[in-house]
């Protein structure tokens, strides 16, 4: 390979800071054996400066990639570098070090050169910086990792993007000074915001951050609501904070429904102006239950038959079509029904028809579920240990109930998402 990963710190940064036309004159030392790769979504360039040797792989600087971007560059390189011994891959983004690092590192996995993505990440950063801190950010880093499970358990073909709701947010010993706003976003746009949403547009993150009182655990969540939004696949959480914000991408195929992440798996952190010294994030999420078309049509209909009793005889479809029927609701409180208890710690504390309803449902995406048996697939296990699954922790600073929401903060679900036994209200 070419481009960073030959030519040492100082002097790459050097190559990549003059003109573009010293740049090319440099690349003609391989004649027609190079072939760039973009990675800048902020700068495109003529591709017939490099008579047309281009592939464009573009992604935000200090964010990560779509996970298939990462799976096509991969096989672009490979493609390139197999056509000819001598061929070279050149990468370069910015400055070349985080983005290049994350493709690079992935690459090398891809290549079968480093069977970890320790191992990978380590090579690249000693070849490419004389500190050993070109690629040091946790979602990029956590990026290969997913990586790293898509080739060790999916054969390096990307899974489908699991279907869950995100429940909210906890946040373990916290001081008084990180009370966030907060933007949830994929690839595609903004999913919710806490600025624009109805119920929390317009008060201070003060008001809308609950304290757990059993535990002294910070929470965020919508009482009432099934959640803050869907989500499938790849997501970013921003906390917005006056001292500094944080962030950090994920993907609900290859986490759990609880993860917990500490000051050093966020993104920004570290370069906040106050200490938070064992400052933890919590992210709760719960997969979508999905029922069998004839089990929901025969729900629904009992359900809106209730609404328009002078027409018992009127089909699923006539049903949903009446203007007395509020089928979304109704759907909304059935799907709620299912998965009331999808945070329950263990089994034990499961009821028996929500465990013959788990039994049903099918399983979406390589993790269906936290709650383990011994019967279970070992690869979510596998994949969650890969990924660097984080212990659940137990105490944390305690903070104020928010006056907009305090009607609705006794309910045991604000602060526990239906696991009582360590976070419930007393």
């Amino acid at each position: 390979m070419g481009g960073s990963t030959n030519t040492g710190g100082a002097g790459y940064e050097i190559i990549m800071q003059s003109p573009l036309d010293q740049l090319v004159s440099f690349l003609d030392l391989f004649g027609d054996k190079y072939k760039v790769h973009n990675l800048c979504s902020e700068r495109l360039y003529d591709a017939s400066l490099f008579e047309g040797k281009v592939a464009s792989f573009p992604f935000d600087d200090l964010n990560c990639p779509p996970i298939h971007l990462i799976t096509l560059f991969c096989r672009s390189a490979y493609a390139w570098l197999k056509e000819d011994i001598e061929n070279v891959v050149v990468v370069h983004c910015k400055a070349g070090m985080a983005r290049t690092g994350l493709m690079i590192s992935s690459l090398l996995l891809y290549l079968k050169f480093f069977p970890t993505t320790e191992e990978s990440i380590d090579h690249y950063n000693q070849k490419r910086c004389f500190d050993g801190k070109g690629l040091v950010l946790p979602s990029q880093i956590r990026y290969i990792k997913y990586f790293e499970c898509i080739l060790t358990y999916f054969n390096g073909e990307n899974p489908p993007g699991r279907r869950c709701m995100l429940r909210g947010f906890r946040l373990h010993r916290c001081p008084y000074w990180i009370r966030p706003s907060m933007t949830v976003s994929n690839h595609n746009g903004v999913l919710f915001s806490t600025k624009d949403h109805p119920r929390t547009k317009g008060l201070l993150p003060e008001d809308y951050w609950f304290s757990a009182p059993k535990k002294g655990v910070m929470v965020f969540a919508l009482p009432g609501k099934l959640g803050l939004t869907e989500l499938v696949g790849e997501f970013k959480i921003h906390f917005h904070n006056h001292q500094g914000d944080f962030y950090c991408w994920l993907n609900t195929t290859m986490m759990e429904n609880r993860k917990v992440f500490t000051n050093n798996d966020l993104d920004g952190f570290d370069k906040r102006k106050l200490p938070s010294p064992g400052f933890q994030v919590e992210v709760v999420i719960t997969t979508a239950m999905v029922l069998r078309r004839p089990t929901l049509n025969l729900l629904l209909r009992n359900q809106m038959k209730a609404q328009v009793p002078n027409h018992p005889q009127m089909t699923g479809v006539e049903l949903l079509l009446h203007k007395n029927v509020q089928a979304p609701e109704i759907n909304k409180r059935m799907m709620c029904s299912q998965i009331d208890d999808v945070f329950s710690d263990s089994e034990a504390e499961e009821s028996g028809s929500a465990k013959s309803r788990r039994a049903e449902a099918p399983a979406v995406g390589p993790v269906a579920s936290t709650t383990a048996s011994s019967e279970s697939n070992t690869k979510p296990d596998q994949i969650s240990s890969l990924t660097n699954a984080t212990e659940q922790p137990k105490t944390c600073v305690s903070g104020g109930n928010a006056p907009g929401l305090e009607a609705s903060s006794t309910k045991s679900d604000v602060f526990s998402f239906g696991d009582d036994e360590d976070y419930g209200s007393e």
